[in-house]
């Protein structure tokens, strides 16, 4: 069995989870990294994604984070997100509404910036891939 370690992610508002897991994978500002148990110290920034993990039973979750930071030890990852959100907890009715006013804002239908409308786009896919896993 692979080497368990605490994984919390904490939101503005809430802590999201704080649970042992085998595994992580997150979208790191450079593309998505993974971490095990043992890893070396270091410090990621986050962009909008999924955070995929597995528990100590080998079952998969996701949490859609809209960037951040993730600090990795061995025996813990801290994930200090924007915004986050379960899968489980995820309104899918409501995200696709936000990708639909994201693609109106990029076509230039919006009130909001370009870099906004990408962002937004960006956090709302997330969270629809997170709430379909």
């Amino acid at each position: 069995m692979a080497k368990t370690f605490q994984l919390a992610v904490v939101a503005p508002d809430r802590s999201v989870m704080d649970e042992p897991v085998q595994s992580v994978m997150a979208p790191g500002a450079a593309g998505y990294f993974g971490v095990l148990g043992g890893h070396e110290p270091t410090i990621f920034a986050l962009r909008a994604g999924l955070v995929e993990f597995m528990d100590t039973n080998n079952q998969r979750h996701f949490i859609a984070v809209s960037g951040g930071f993730a600090e990795v030890t061995p025996e813990r990852v801290t994930i200090l997100a924007d915004a986050a959100e379960r899968a489980s907890d995820i309104d899918i009715a409501r995200a696709e509404r936000a990708l639909e006013e994201a693609r109106k804002s990029l076509r230039g239908e919006g009130t909001v910036s370009r870099e906004e409308a990408t962002q937004e786009m960006e956090r709302a896919m997330a969270r629809i891939k997170a709430a379909r896993h």
